[in-house]
């Protein structure tokens, strides 16, 4: 494995974090942050804060994507820290009280903050606003009983999707919880099983992989919320995984020096042992150019190169195709490459070229032709049937010369290449033509002109089934070729059935093609809102029995999608997201999508407003949706977080006297919650007031409760409650 660029440290790496602009951010354990540029591994910044949380075994660090931002969990304070890297001074300090944070994770924007915590919860922060933005979710997912209740709890993993839309958190218990940050709609959870997690990463926005410290990998589907596929590797406790640029190949390094690499087209484990480190891997990065970055024992970092094209090009430049697909033999993922696919094409032709030359008596120049890819292993096998082609072409010439079709068949048989030849074709043809004319003689009843027309293929095997049918059941066949004209496809299915050969014919086939092409353009119309054309070609795909879980599929999409169309253009759009919320199908629409940007333009200027505690202004951006059910949670978050913000204010003007009908109030609202019940410790410790709450008051409810329990009706300030109000 060739290596791009290696660096020695005086310290271990405990982080890595690729950012924009080709640079790589780490820390290593003596607490050095450093940027470096990966063109030069010159350092950018170098800088050093003693306070930072820094352990192999913490996620406590994360550097903002657009390298403007460091995000650290102090080691002896419940706080975490963001700085500016630039100016190394303070952007903001969320308190964390007694939840102490050992797992962050920024999003692809580097706005959003994941924050996973000691006690098993996981908070959302906006990192231009001033405090958290939403509890996501706490583990373990599960409701231990009390004797069970685990006294040391983490969350183990958090990482965002692509698009920055989902988050994935894992914690105690070994769930995994998958969460859209704008809706918090519905969170999927998913456990492969209680064995403690430690990575993740997303394929792609519907597949998520997992790792877990016994060497276990899952591929979970997003859209079914099971495990696609599973693998048992022998890395130990894995701890990166890492997803190559085209997304068909994964990256997994464990608690050994091995670098495992898995396949995801063909769903196997290509080399367990695919890159040998020097040392015990720590963490691994992959740029969008698939350079591997791995951080080892002893502070050794080191850049291979997964990807060298540049050297796959000089080769096919220097028509060194063996070496060429050698080096594709130790860089599998340039089987991505379209080089490859270049080489490919001109084998193709190169082979049809040799093939042609062969036909004309020009067996030297054939192979010649075929030289440049006579060291290339996987030709190898090819270039040996191109001279057994050499060897009986001459006798399927002139069996097929002499129309004696049953023997130029049975020699194509024995040497498959034969049938890519010209002469197999026209025979082919003369057998289509053959075929044509026997069917009009069947439909005229001509039987003798029938036996005759046949007769030269009687002896053909892979004509006999055709001729007999034609022979022994012509009404058969003519009532097969009507329902074909007809697009009978029931009878057409149940012929088929009993006499397979009948797929061969053509207009079967272009049946066939049609028939597929009639789900993907009423797929297409129903996406495009053409629902009168998408409605005509359900009722063509009703009538077919092998597309009968596709149709009504389609069906259910359609009813779906016409009534989401007819609540928008009605401006209900309280329905629109309700029926979004409840079919998961109806996300990918266009329409869908356009709701989606608008909802997230919503909650963005909430969070906002959320952290000034306007709640006025929250019920003016969200209007009628603040009754939204199916995101009441969402919305329930806001709205606890502007009213919680608004007690803060009234401690801040000393209005000490209003507290306790404020936070009465609050409870009435949302229940008893860490965020209420950190504020009034926090009162109390700082002799401000006591708050006294009874048992009935300190029960914790469920944070979309508040919903039903004020059926959206909440006033602007924390203070204006009454029973009149509700």
């Amino acid at each position: 494995m060739k290596i791009y660029r290696k660096l020695a440290l005086d310290r271990n790496i405990i982080y890595l974090q690729l950012l924009h602009n080709n640079r790589l951010a780490l820390v290593t354990e003596d607490k050095v942050f450093s940027i470096l540029d990966l063109e030069t591994m010159e350092k950018e910044h170098d800088f050093t804060f003693h306070n930072a949380d820094v352990h192999h075994e913490k996620k406590s660090i994360s550097f903002s994507p657009d390298g403007k931002y460091l995000a650290y969990s102090e080691m002896n304070q419940s706080v975490v820290r963001v700085i500016n890297i630039h100016s190394h001074k303070l952007h903001h300090s969320f308190p964390t009280l007694q939840n102490k944070i050992e797992t962050l994770e920024f999003d692809p924007s580097s706005s959003y903050l994941i924050a996973g915590s000691l006690t098993g919860r996981v908070y959302l922060w906006n990192l231009f606003s001033t405090g958290q933005v939403s509890r996501l979710s706490s583990f373990p997912e599960y409701s231990p009983h009390l004797l069970t209740q685990p006294k040391v709890n983490y969350v183990s993993a958090a990482c965002f999707s692509p698009s920055g839309d989902l988050v994935a958190t894992t914690g105690y218990g070994g769930s995994i919880v998958i969460t859209n940050i704008h809706t918090e709609v519905s969170p999927k959870r998913i456990t492969p099983n209680h064995v403690r997690i430690n990575a993740l990463n997303f394929i792609n926005e519907d597949m998520l992989v997992s790792g877990n410290i016994e060497g276990a990998l899952d591929i979970i589907n997003l859209h079914n919320s099971q495990i696609h596929k599973h693998y048992q590797t022998g890395l130990g406790s894995i701890s990166s995984i890492m997803v190559s640029s085209s997304g068909d190949f994964l990256l997994v390094s464990g608690h050994t020096k091995d670098i495992l690499l898995i396949d995801l087209k063909k769903e196997k484990i290509r080399e367990a042992a695919y890159i040998s480190c020097p040392t015990k891997t720590y963490q691994l990065r992959i740029t969008q150019d698939n350079k591997l970055i791995v951080a080892c024992e002893e502070g050794i970092l080191i850049i291979y190169e997964l990807y060298p094209q540049d050297i796959f090009l000089a080769y096919i430049n220097e028509n060194a195709y063996d070496r060429a697909y050698e080096l594709v033999q130790d860089y599998p993922l340039l089987e991505d490459s379209s080089l490859l696919s270049t080489i490919e094409e001109e084998w193709e032709d190169t082979l049809r070229d040799a093939l042609v030359k062969i036909e004309n008596n020009k067996e030297e120049e054939a192979l010649l032709l075929l030289e440049k890819f006579s060291r290339v292993p996987s030709k190898v096998n090819l270039i040996t049937q191109v001279k057994n082609f050499i060897t009986h072409y001459p006798a399927f010439r002139s069996a097929a010369s002499n129309e004696n079709y049953s023997l130029a068949y049975s020699i194509s048989e024995q040497t498959p290449l034969l049938k890519k030849s010209a002469l197999f074709l026209r025979m082919e043809k003369v057998w289509d033509s053959y075929f044509l004319k026997a069917q009009t003689y069947v439909i005229t009843n001509q039987k003798t002109e029938l036996i005759k027309i046949l007769e030269p293929f009687s002896r053909v095997n892979s004509k006999f089934c055709f001729i007999q049918v034609l022979l022994h059941q012509p009404s058969l066949f003519i009532e097969f070729i009507n329902n074909v004209n007809a697009k009978d496809y029931e009878k057409i299915f149940a012929v088929t059935h009993s006499y397979p050969c009948l797929k061969e014919i053509k207009s079967y086939k272009e049946l066939l093609h049609d028939a597929k092409d009639l789900v993907q353009a009423c797929r297409q119309h129903i996406y495009t809102a053409k629902y009168n054309l998408a409605q005509d070609e359900l009722e063509k795909l009703e009538h077919i029995p092998s597309m009968k879980q596709q149709t009504l599929e389609l069906k259910h999409l359609f009813s779906l999608s016409t009534r989401l169309q007819e609540l928008y253009e009605n401006e209900d759009f309280l329905s629109c997201y309700t029926l979004i919320d409840k079919n998961e199908v109806l996300q990918t629409l266009p329409l869908a999508k356009k709701l989606e940007d608008a909802w997230n333009v919503q909650v963005q200027a909430s969070e906002k407003e959320a952290l000034l505690g306007n709640i006025k202004a929250i019920k003016e951006i969200f209007k009628e949706l603040i009754s939204l059910g199916t995101r009441s949670q969402k919305i329930g978050t806001l709205l606890r977080l502007g009213f919680l913000m608004q007690i803060k204010l009234l401690v801040i003007k000393k209005q000490i006297e209003t507290l306790y009908p404020a936070i009465h109030n609050y409870i009435h609202f949302f229940g008893y919650d860490t965020e209420l019940h950190n504020l009034i410790l926090k009162l109390k410790q700082d002799d401000i007031v006591h708050i006294d709450l009874d048992e009935e008051q300190m029960h914790h409810r469920p944070r979309s409760l508040w919903l039903v329990i004020t059926e959206g009706k909440i006033p602007d300030t924390i203070l204006q409650y009454t029973k009149e109000n509700v």
